[in-house]
């Protein structure tokens, strides 16, 4: 194996183990779910479930894409896109990630990393009634923006290694059923 697939299955390894390692912020999410509405009809209403479920959850979303462009998951508009030839493909995405992606995610990084030491400095709250810290949460943006990035630059180096060897070197799921 060369350097170039050692790099590559070495970011795809960190997008899987941060989209698995956060997977699990669902049982927590659910387990502030379920409490608020049992408790509601025991006692009384929490101030804090639903802003941890809302935090839980959203750190989720932000840190599974890379996982998620890892396996292809994006939405997609396949009319034409899944007709065409494995290298023609290549060839669009190779496009689309340098003059698109990259350039846009590097902005998003950019630009959420000022909202998120703005939020640092103020020792921002969320507007909410419980009013937990902000920036924590917000930390989440940049840092899964880096690793979108991380993987959009595997992918994008997977695209050329099969423009050049004519060999799909991107992710392949089995066949599933169309839904």
């Amino acid at each position: 194996m060369n350097s170039i697939d050692r790099i590559t299955k070495t970011i795809d390894k960190i997008s899987i183990w941060s989209g698995r390692a956060i997977s699990w912020l669902i049982i927590p999410m659910a387990g502030c779910l379920v409490y608020e509405v049992c408790i509601r009809y025991i006692y009384k209403p929490t101030l804090w479930a639903v802003d941890m479920s809302t935090i839980f959850y959203g750190t989720h979303f932000f840190i599974a894409g890379a996982m998620t462009l890892y396996l292809g998951k994006h939405i997609r508009t396949d009319f034409f896109y899944g007709h065409w030839s494995v290298k023609t493909q290549c060839w669009v995405d190779t496009v689309c990630y340098l003059f698109l992606f990259l350039p846009g995610m590097v902005l998003f990084i950019w630009l959420s990393w000022d909202f998120f030491s703005e939020s640092w400095a103020l020792k921002e709250e969320l507007m909410t009634t419980w009013r937990p810290p902000a920036y924590p949460y917000k930390l989440v943006i940049p840092v899964s923006g880096f690793l979108i990035v991380l993987q959009g630059i595997s992918e994008l180096i997977k695209c050329i290694q099969t423009i050049i060897t004519g060999v799909d070197h991107r992710y392949k799921s089995e066949a599933r059923e169309v839904t």
